[in-house]
């Protein structure tokens, strides 16, 4: 490992180690190091690997080349985020997304998964693994959650809804569920909700099977003959009973529970292009009233079936009927009202079915001038529970059945939209999970087209997996844009030790995706501590020679700052340039500063009488954008420092050995701007050192030594973080006040041998460190040094 150069080179002189630089004079340096550590006593940042997972962010041009600068001191490599699952573990986000693909794989095998192809296409199997590895392994998808359906009715003791909170509310009459006709609710609410583990071969499972139900059941038919659009000029008491039913289901609440999806898998015929806004409002004003649901908190969804128009029988003089056929261009009349009503826009989606293939299905209504508000879902030869009669004997039966239509599409989308608003924690809206999952949609290929498909098809994988860019919201409203997550980390200096990071490691920070939608992280994750004074610091300690004897004026010198062992508060310096002027009676000054990319700067003052064993140095350091060499990046916001300490310092000579020691205590007073950090209260530092030096033979030099690198000794941090919002969009902060001060002492115990080799001079050494970083669950380090030096 080579050591720093210069632009000039130079002899190697001065106290501290420091470079005298000199016209036509060079250096060359030599230097290499091998580090044991000793992993007993655990690792040094504490730092773990890890989704909610992050996005893959396409990777930036790399930047034009800069001038050849010196090596300067590096800050410790950012740590990578996690995110904190069910099991307090916080995997990195590359092993997030591996161990989701395998979860989801182990969902997909499950026989009640595969029994259901549906599920597979809308990327359900992801979207469990992510509840899975968020949630805890014994959630059940979209538990809390409960799904509302206005439909025939349902059958309770069907075994696939076994052990599930079934409520079922009769709005039309008596219960019409006897398995004398088939019950359609019941298959609807299959789709959408039924459980897993039924026990029965051939079932499938629901696509959120921790969801409750609640049955409206109403009294429903089945079209029959030529398609027979509703005409409004007489639609007779449908308003009113359409818009009392809608209340009632909106009204209803169960302890805690109430609707906050609704799957209507239901509807009148007719395309709603066919009908205009003022007809509409004129005769179904009540129920689309109802619908609105004007100052409501929280708006419920209203998941229509699309219809199943598309290719049935009519006649010639009927709107969209060629050769005989409908071309059903847009859903039905209910399931399109978005299109014609305004207030009914961001909590109703029309659900249009796909065929086994993925295609449109023959029968499905397609999404047309709904398309804003549609969206596409497995619908045919979809596995549901059934309940009614027997085909061969007509007698009623439970059992497994196969049924197509939009109305099995539009469960699916209920179910997903579950999931949602349970891997979220309830924090979106309802009208953003509408927004999302339209968002989410694969809009790719054959989807794109949408006067067919609308947004496009469910994608549940994508839908609970960020989209676009994290980021960090410092500020109070959650619709702003926030600091990127990814360059969001704070690289604590070698002085501030694990202190904050041990505070702030099992804390979460919640970042928020390009829809505003939630992900939570480990805060403790973006906090990197350093485990000792950097390499090349150690490297030009290491090669630093003696104490120069200066005659009494020696004018101005220009040096590279370097600290020794035990390197104090020049220590933040470290790589700058000095001048220094040494007058009489001992006074001199001193001027530094860096290069960097955040500058350090500062100056000292000494004092040491010739013939005195004693001296006194005072200085001051000003940092910027680093607090001790500490510096924040994205939500940390920007740091900076000013610091003024006092070192005293002696040597003796006894007999062949020299002996010294040196000690030095600070106050910093820091500044946190624009971050998570919204205050740091002044630090006292501290730093110490005691030398011992001999020259053993003609030929061979010895060193001894035993110091503390500077430490802070006290202060406090006040944090702001992000860990909620509402469904106002929102930030919600809390507080959090952490202690700066490391819960240990770093000691570095060293030796050192040095004689002349080759016209230059050859040091060998050793370094045992004892708690590296400050940190007592740092093991030991020793660490191993060669280097070589020849003046020319």
């Amino acid at each position: 490992m080579g050591t720093p150069g210069s632009g000039e080179g130079g002899d190697r002189a001065g106290a501290n180690g420091a470079y005298s630089y000199r016209a036509s004079a060079c250096a060359v340096l030599l230097c290499a190091m091998l580090v044991l550590t000793n992993c007993g006593g655990g690792g040094g940042s504490g730092v773990r690997p890890q989704a909610a997972v992050t996005p893959e962010t396409p990777q930036t041009q790399p930047p034009p080349p800069e001038p050849v600068q010196p090596p300067q001191p590096q800050p410790p490599p950012p740590t990578q985020e996690c995110v904190p699952l069910h099991d307090g573990t916080c995997p990195s986000v590359d092993d997030f997304n591996s161990r989701a693909r395998r979860l989801a794989g182990a969902y997909a095998a499950h026989r009640n998964f595969r029994n259901q192809p549906g599920l597979a296409a809308i990327g359900a199997d992801r979207a469990y693994a992510h509840v899975d590895l968020l949630k805890g392994e014994n959630t059940s998808p979209g538990s809390g959650v409960t799904i509302g359906f206005l439909d025939s009715g349902i059958d309770t003791s069907h075994r696939m809804f076994a052990g599930k909170a079934v409520t079922e509310v009769f709005l039309g009459g008596t219960p019409n569920e006897t398995g004398a006709n088939f019950s359609h609710g019941t298959a609807v609410a299959s789709v959408a909700a039924g459980i897993r583990d039924h026990f029965v071969p051939t079932g499938p499972q629901g696509v959120a099977w921790g969801a409750d139900i609640a049955m409206f059941a109403i009294p429903t038919g089945s079209p029959e003959g030529d398609y027979d659009p509703v005409s409004l000029a007489s639609p007779g008491d449908a308003d009113t009973s359409w818009a009392s039913r809608l209340n009632r289901v909106l009204a209803w609440r169960n302890g805690g529970r109430r609707v906050d999806i609704l799957n209507l898998s239901i509807g009148y015929q007719g395309i709603i292009d066919d009908y205009d806004e003022a007809d509409l409002r004129t005769t179904l004003g009540q129920a689309i009233t109802a619908m609105a649901q004007a100052g409501a908190t929280e708006k419920a969804v209203f998941v229509w079936a699309a219809g199943n128009a598309h290719g049935r029988p009519c006649a010639s003089s009927v709107a969209h009927c060629e050769n005989g056929k409908i071309n059903a261009v847009s859903p039905e009349v209910l399931a399109g009202l978005a299109a014609r009503v305004e207030e009914l826009r961001g909590h109703t989606v029309a659900v249009a079915a796909l065929g086994p293939g993925g295609a449109i299905a023959d029968f499905s209504n397609r999404c047309g001038i709904a398309a804003d508000y549609c969206i596409a879902a497995p619908g045919e030869d979809v596995r549901v529970a059934w309940f009614g009669p027997h085909p061969d004997t007509s007698r009623p039966i439970r059992g497994i059945g196969r049924s197509s239509g939009t109305s099995v599409a539009a469960p699916m989308v209920s179910g997903g939209l579950a999931i949602m608003k349970q891997l979220f924690r309830d924090q979106l809206s309802n009208t953003e999970l509408v927004t999302r999952l339209l968002e989410t949609a694969d809009d790719t290929g054959a989807y794109a087209n949408r006067a067919v498909y609308g947004r496009g098809k469910l994608d549940l994988a994508a839908a609970t997996h960020p989209v676009g860019v994290l980021g960090v919201p410092v500020a109070v409203n959650a619709n702003r844009a926030g600091n990127n997550l990814r360059a969001t980390r704070l690289s604590l200096g070698a002085p501030l030790g694990n202190g904050l990071a041990r505070s702030v490691g099992n804390h979460e920070i919640m970042a928020l995706d390009d829809l505003g939608a939630p992900f939570w992280y480990r805060l403790g994750d973006f906090v990197a501590t350093a485990k000792g004074p950097p390499v090349d610091a150690r490297v030009r300690g290491f090669l630093a020679g003696g104490r120069r004897e200066a005659p009494e004026w020696r004018g101005v010198s220009v040096q590279e700052t370097s600290t020794e062992a035990g390197g104090g508060h020049l220590s933040l310096a470290e790589g700058g340039m000095m001048a220094t002027l040494e007058g009489r009676a001992g006074l001199s000054a001193s001027v530094f500063g860096t290069n960097r990319e955040h500058d350090a700067a500062g100056g000292t003052l000494g004092w040491r009488p010739e013939g005195s064993p004693l001296g006194l140095r005072v200085g001051w350091i000003t940092e910027d954008e680093t607090i001790l060499g500490g510096e924040g990046h994205g939500a940390f916001g920007s740091l900076a420092a000013d610091t003024a300490f006092i070192r005293l310092e002696g040597d003796v000579r006894l007999g062949a050995w020299r002996l010294g020691a040196g000690a030095e205590w600070g106050r910093a007073r820091p500044q946190a701007r624009g971050g998570l950090i919204a205050e740091v209260s002044p630090m006292t530092t501290s730093a110490f050192a005691l030398h011992a030096r001999a020259t053993v033979t003609d030929k061979d030099t010895v060193r001894f030594s035993l110091a503390q690198p500077l430490r802070v000794e006290d202060g406090r941090a006040s944090l702001t973080l992000p860990v909620a919002r509402t469904k106002l969009g929102r930030v919600l902060h809390t507080s959090l006040i952490s202690p700066l001060a490391p819960d240990e002492r770093q000691i570095d115990l060293a030796a050192s041998w040095e004689r002349p080799l080759a016209d230059g001079r050859l040091r060998l050494g050793v370094v045992w460190s004892r708690n590296p970083g400050h940190s007592a669950s740092a093991g030991s380090r020793l660490t191993f040094l060669a280097g070589w030096r020849r003046a020319f």
